[in-house]
């Protein structure tokens, strides 16, 4: 992983054999901006919630002004009043990284909910959501969602297993996952064809990847977050070189 140690840049690095349980990192507990990587364990919360009896999928959340957010996504082009089921805001968060959608999920859930899930249900320490996920005047006054490489796999790692929630939850967890539609990081150079299960991250100066790489030999978790970096096209190029050179490994 020489490219790692040379990159221009922050890196955060956490890749586990699912099967044999070995590890390479790099910087695996530095913090990170988590941007949109946060996504996941939000999308762990809702489910948690619906287990809890708190909410269902098929409930409707109406769209307000107040929750429109800029950045990815196409939910903040429909007109307030609109209603979407919170299954198709989840589908929305994770596939396209709609931004409008998960604050209308965090918006229902609340924060406390949402950060209690992560320490007590997740076992996430250091990964919270202390913002709405596009919220930048916050982010100025210092205000910053966190996480790390290591807490990410973990918790890829947990759904994987079928081990936080149900087994239920985790398979349509995954399966949201796996409709990724930004596709320019882990499965840069992968094969055609090779299903993977990941989330993107991206603000000014943050490019991640995290997730899931299922290959016919075994499969993978790999987290790469970078930030301080020269350019997103570097950074796009380093997950993608670290992806691949996993996959070759196999």
């Amino acid at each position: 992983m020489e490219n790692v140690y040379s990159f221009p840049g922050e890196v955060g690095l956490y890749i586990k054999d699912l099967r044999t349980g070995v590890v390479v990192a790099y910087n695996e507990d530095k913090k990170f901006a988590s941007a949109s990587l946060v996504k996941i364990p939000i999308m762990a919360a809702a489910y948690q919630a619906v287990e809890d009896g708190n909410i269902t999928l098929q409930e409707k959340l109406t769209l307000s002004q107040r929750l429109k957010a800029s950045g990815s996504g196409m939910l903040k082009r429909f007109r307030r009043g609109t209603k979407f089921t919170i299954d198709e805001l989840l589908y929305h968060m994770i596939t396209e990284s709609d931004n409008t959608a998960t604050n209308m999920i965090t918006d229902k859930l609340g924060y406390g909910y949402v950060n209690w899930v992560f320490r007590n249900k997740l076992g996430m320490q250091v990964t919270r959501m202390d913002r709405a996920i596009m919220d930048l005047r916050m982010r100025s006054l210092g205000i910053e969602n966190y996480t790390t490489a290591r807490e990410m796999g973990e918790i890829l790692e947990k759904i994987y297993n079928k081990k936080i929630i149900s087994e239920t939850a985790c398979q349509d967890m995954l399966d949201i996952l796996s409709h990724q539609k930004y596709n320019d990081r882990i499965p840069r150079y992968l094969p055609e064809g090779l299903s993977v299960a990941h989330k993107t991250g991206l603000l000014r100066g943050i490019c991640h990847d995290a997730g899931i790489v299922f290959t016919p030999r075994g499969d993978f978790v790999v987290c790469v977050l970078t930030s301080d970096f020269g350019s997103y096209r570097l950074a796009k190029n380093l997950i993608g070189e670290v992806a691949y050179k996993t996959y070759r490994a196999y």
